[in-house]
């Protein structure tokens, strides 16, 4: 009886073995940086290069079936060099396991750099700068790239030759300009409108408010930027 019994669970047991199937930690990297890199190329339009560093094994054992993937925090994609992500794996639409993954990321990108030294309060103009390709990793929300550049801007900063333009330190140029003369809009509530002369009391872009002076009339408005040196005032 215990022979049949041992009998039986040796079957049982290499039944087991035959259903499962080894994994090899490459073939995981493999699978999971593709489905990664297409999460991250449909929110970004930087050429990207995306490496898991590690696994925590060399291989996993896993039932027999189909493999598939799913990332957890996915939900923004971040340039940084380094990033980790949580996987589950699962056969067969049932989960096996969770594992995080460590990654190593590169993301290169056309930007806006120094073609000459540009010193600083001095314009950005098109003269002096020129596109790179360089990769934009752990800076991604400071560089200026072709489909961000909409106006002249000016340096709050000296940048060296080759230095890549970085956003925190420039300033468009305003649409309003302190001191200059504005045309101001004056819109009544029926529809009627007068345009008036005046000046501006500070820089101003447009969509911002700022103060304007008609000197004929001795009045001052809060006036909302229009256009170049064009204001509107609600009255």
């Amino acid at each position: 009886m215990k022979k049949i019994i041992s009998t039986i669970l040796t079957i049982i047991l290499f039944a087991g073995v035959a259903s499962a199937k080894t994994v090899s930690a490459d073939t995981l990297k493999q699978d999971i940086q593709k489905l990664i890199l297409q999460e991250y190329s449909s929110r970004t339009s930087a050429d990207l290069d995306i490496k898991i560093t590690m696994l925590p094994f060399q291989s996993l054992t896993l039932p027999d079936g189909e493999i598939s993937y799913v990332i957890l925090n996915n939900e923004e994609v971040k340039l940084t060099s380094r990033d980790i992500k949580r996987v589950n794996i699962l056969v067969n639409g049932k989960l096996q396991r969770t594992i995080t993954v460590p990654l190593e990321i590169k993301a290169y990108e056309d930007v806006l750099i120094a073609a000459e030294p540009i010193s600083r309060e001095q314009p950005i103009s098109i003269s002096k700068v020129r596109f790179k390709k360089i990769n934009i990793a752990d800076k991604s929300d400071f560089i200026v790239t072709k489909n961000s550049l909409r106006k002249e801007m000016v340096a709050k900063k000296d940048f060296r030759e080759g230095e890549f333009i970085d956003k925190r330190f420039v300033k468009e140029r305003p649409d309003v300009t302190m001191n200059s003369e504005v045309r101001i809009i004056l819109n009544s509530e029926n529809g009627f409108q007068i345009a008036i002369d005046g000046i501006a009391k500070k820089d101003g872009v447009i969509g911002e408010y700022v103060t304007v002076e008609n000197r004929m009339y001795n009045k001052v408005y809060n006036a909302k930027v229009i256009g170049e040196n064009r204001v509107l005032v609600n009255i």
